[in-house]
């Protein structure tokens, strides 16, 4: 084609186009910009008036996956059916061990389903970015947690008439070292194993707690109550640390957030 023949091309095409163009009237045009005015003052009150952080923590709860939910119940249950038919409290001890490990698991998928559904990039330009949501979620997931641990702590106590400190401290070692290497866990590995890796870090801690009751019958006496505080401290300070450690990779970015998803834009 020529360049006679594209000019000619060129002309038809903006005369065609120009004839499908519909004639705007003036009051059109106004009501046009009345409308924009109208939508940029109130954006500009939506701004003024920007959610807090606790409204904005619950509203998360509305982001959590009802089987979460269903999960715990179900693990409560569990261990109600477990404690109203053990009579022996070293057993029941155990078994609320192993269940507050794996309670923690229940909240793996939701805490980093930002990183697993390739959004973190998108909730970084947000108002309320990455970390604002990291935070959320570990408060709601962490807060759903706990609470299914004292159910159980509580559902043992009262079937076994045992003290209820003496239980949480056989269920608080276990949790927090589950929790604090789930973590570990989600910031270090990819997304597409985290789970599964969690999944193998929870299945660990049940098997050192059963190995060290088979090993040690006697250890859920009163004796080594002591040892179990110790245990839970040292725990708690190391779930304190990876929590921060989270929420601090968080805040930095999407390079020490998800490394996995940043070097794809290197």
């Amino acid at each position: 084609m020529g360049e006679a023949e594209r000019a000619r091309l060129t002309i038809e095409l903006s005369r065609h186009y120009s004839a499908q163009r519909e004639e705007t009237d003036a009051s059109t045009i106004d009501s046009l910009a009345l409308a924009m005015v109208a939508e940029d003052a109130r954006m500009s009150r939506v701004r003024g008036c920007r959610m807090g952080f606790a409204p904005f923590v619950a509203s998360q709860v509305r982001y959590v996956p009802s089987w979460t939910w269903v999960a715990q119940l179900g693990i409560v249950a569990l261990m109600l059916a477990a404690a109203s038919s053990a009579a022996d409290a070293s057993l029941a001890k155990l078994v609320v061990g192993v269940l507050s490990a794996a309670a923690v698991l229940v909240g793996v998928p939701t805490l980093h389903a930002s990183k697993l559904n390739g959004v973190a990039e998108l909730e970084y330009s947000c108002p309320n970015n990455a970390a604002s949501v990291m935070v959320a979620r570990l408060i709601v997931l962490g807060c759903s947690s706990a609470l299914t641990v004292a159910l159980m702590v509580g559902a043992v106590a009262s079937s076994l008439d045992i003290g209820a400190l003496s239980v949480a401290l056989y269920a608080c070692p276990p949790f927090f070292c589950s929790c604090a290497g789930s973590l570990v866990v989600l910031r270090r590995a990819a997304p597409s194993s985290a789970t599964v890796l969690c999944w193998a870090w929870a299945a660990t801690c049940c098997a050192v707690l059963m190995a060290l009751a088979s090993m040690w019958p006697d250890m859920y006496g009163t004796a080594s109550l002591a040892s179990w505080i110790a245990a839970a401290a040292a725990a708690l300070a190391w779930l304190v640390r990876e929590v921060a450690m989270l929420v601090h990779a968080a805040s930095v970015g999407l390079d020490a957030f998800s490394p996995h998803m940043a070097k794809t834009y290197h």
